[in-house]
């Protein structure tokens, strides 16, 4: 299972080969978002090249029909028209809920760590994730509102899906990344954004996921204003296969990383040339005393509920009493029924002996795909991950060197860090852009 981690990236990459050549213009392979992490389209490709055979056919027709419609949300999208006052020579893209406002109308960006108010000459390009908009809105911010009424959408919806048939006689997964709500949110954040674009700016910088709506501005910039420099930062943790970030025709000009692994992973893994990597302690991730102990945090979408639960079972039996564990449900999963059931089988396993609970030291348990596993072992703590699809789900420590594993079960593994600070570096002092914008 551990070479499997290396073959794994190596077939994505081979894969998005194909569609580099102009058959697959304009965009090429810019509009596959090829994420371990999400219910998609690009993750059923995944599971295809991996040869993952833990769903069925409904379920994979379930989940790329589910991706398609999701698109209805979107032709509402609109951005608050009131052009800047300003001369700016700089635009972040960024994504933002309502609290990540203050009273004034300014943006606390957590990604970069920065208040809007801090920059100069910078337009902020917001894609907006609440229904409701912040009372105020400072000049130097536009938002995106993204989530709108679906009856409204469906006849804009269903042009789009028309007008992207012909591509199915090219070739059948290019037309569905064609169609899925990534590419379809792509489009229309970029008929949104070029009214902004003159010849005044010097540089876009943006948290980056390689996501095609990422991916098609770069485009854009690159053909109509190639003076432009374009740096992405990579503001998530590692996790166990990042084919997100595998490089593409349309992909920024420099990469800012927090560690010395993230560097060697983009630079011999992912394909992606060394002078276009920059490391820099985290933005986001900034040193604090850790003080999370026994905890166990559920992803946003539980898969298989029962078996995560015999996981926990084994833990608890053979390992460590999860009597005394705090349970956090994923913040976009609180109204999940799956998830509150699972919170209440778990509160229902029956305590331990009193050697289990001397093992209870500063153990964080983690279920499914998640980079704070990463995050927290950084910090100090001790880490189990349930995996809920060990082929994707599972750290390598040929993919990232310094994590050291120890298997309990098919599923469950104990991680520690050989050396701390190699996998992401935690920031002490406020972000300077001027360190990564030359």
């Amino acid at each position: 299972m551990r070479d499997n981690n290396l073959k794994n990236i190596k077939k994505a990459k081979n894969f998005l080969k194909n569609y580099s050549n102009d058959k697959f213009l304009p965009y090429k392979d810019s509009i596959f978002y090829l994420a371990t992490y999400t219910n998609s389209i690009g993750y059923y490709i995944l599971k295809t090249l991996f040869n993952k055979k833990d769903s069925n056919l409904f379920d994979n027709i379930k989940l790329i029909l589910l991706d398609i419609l999701y698109g209805l949300n979107y032709e509402s999208f609109k951005g608050n028209l009131n052009q800047s006052n300003f001369n700016y020579k700089k635009i972040i893209i960024t994504w933002a809920f309502k609290y990540s406002f203050n009273s004034k109308g300014e943006l606390n960006d957590k990604y970069f760590g920065l208040n809007s108010s801090e920059t100069d000459d910078v337009l902020w390009f917001v894609v907006y994730l609440s229904k409701e908009k912040p009372k105020k809105i400072r000049d130097n911010i536009i938002l995106f509102q993204a989530l709108g009424s679906k009856r409204k959408n469906v006849l804009s919806w269903i042009k789009f899906i028309v007008f992207k048939i012909p591509i199915l006689f090219k070739n059948f997964k290019y037309f569905l990344v064609n169609i899925s709500n990534f590419n379809y949110f792509s489009e229309i954040f970029l008929k949104k954004t070029i009214p902004y674009f003159n010849n005044n700016i010097k540089y876009i910088l943006m948290p980056y996921e390689g996501q095609p709506f990422q991916n098609r501005l770069i485009g854009f910039s690159k053909k109509n204003y190639p003076k432009i420099k374009i740096i992405g930062y990579i503001h998530s943790p590692p996790i166990a296969i990042p084919t997100n970030f595998i490089y593409k025709n349309f992909s920024p000009d420099k990469i800012v990383v927090s560690g010395k692994e993230q560097a060697h992973c983009f630079t011999k893994l992912l394909g992606w040339k060394s002078k276009k990597i920059q490391i820099e302690p985290s933005f986001r991730f900034k040193k604090k005393n850790n003080n999370l102990k026994n905890t166990i945090f559920l992803p946003i979408s539980v898969k298989n509920s029962k078996n995560v639960l015999k996981s926990l079972e084994y833990i608890n039996d053979k390992f460590a009493n999860l009597k005394s564990f705090e349970i956090k449900n994923h913040p976009a999963a609180l109204n999940s029924k799956k998830n509150i059931q699972l919170i209440n089988q778990i509160k229902k396993l029956p305590g331990k002996n009193s050697k289990l609970k001397k093992s209870n030291k500063n153990y964080l348990i983690f279920i499914g795909n998640s980079g704070a596993i990463i995050e927290y072992l950084e910090r100090g703590s001790k880490v189990i991950q349930i995996c809920e699809n060990p082929l994707i789900d599972y750290y390598s420590d040929k993919v990232w060197p310094s994590l050291k594993s120890t298997k309990l079960t098919n599923n469950v593994f104990i991680y520690t860090l050989k050396k701390r600070g190699n996998l992401i570096k935690l920031g002490n002092k406020k972000t300077n852009l001027n360190r990564i914008l030359n």
